[in-house]
């Protein structure tokens, strides 16, 4: 079975990759909650200590919650006005071999034994060839979800951590 798809990367897209790239590892979920107990640490403590270590902890406290989610999303702005394969419609062929994906006059492949792992994070399909490069495919622009994730699996094993889709 083949089934073809076109991905049309938006800023929110790459946003979403970014964000979930980032918070969904160790290292994020850790600051996340780094940033939990210098906001409690600063409601506790307000009014006993001076208002600059009070305004200190308070800026400490938004770096990860909410100056990296923005500094995120003009990177997300950025990459996808640099990046020439997102100003236009990438096609994608999936079928038992692995990925096939083409713009234009230009393809490349890889098989599903290339692969490191996939995954759906919330309305993205990810399917990451290493730790830093991945296929990022909106679920908006699979048809085909369930044939899709179907072949994912059979060919990926334990590696795709792919459910069915909602409805």
């Amino acid at each position: 079975m083949e089934i073809s798809f076109d991905v049309n990367i938006e800023v929110k897209d790459m946003y979403k990759f970014l964000l979930n790239n980032i918070y969904r590892k160790a290292t994020g979920i850790i600051w996340i909650i780094f940033s939990f107990v210098v906001i409690g640490v600063t409601i506790y403590t307000w009014g006993d200590v001076e208002y600059a270590y009070s305004a200190l902890m308070i800026v400490l406290a938004s770096l990860y919650t909410v100056v990296n989610p923005v500094v995120l999303y003009f990177k997300a702005r950025k990459q996808i006005k640099r990046t020439d394969a997102f100003k236009n419609t990438l096609h994608y062929t999936v079928d038992g071999e692995g990925i096939k994906v083409s713009q234009g006059d230009v393809s490349a492949e890889a098989e599903w034994d290339d692969m490191w792992k996939a995954v759906r994070y919330g309305s993205q399909v990810v399917v990451y060839a290493n730790a830093m490069s991945a296929f990022i495919w909106p679920v908006r622009c699979i048809e085909n979800y369930d044939g899709v994730t179907d072949i994912m699996r059979e060919r990926m094993g334990e590696r795709c951590r792919i459910g069915k889709k909602p409805e």
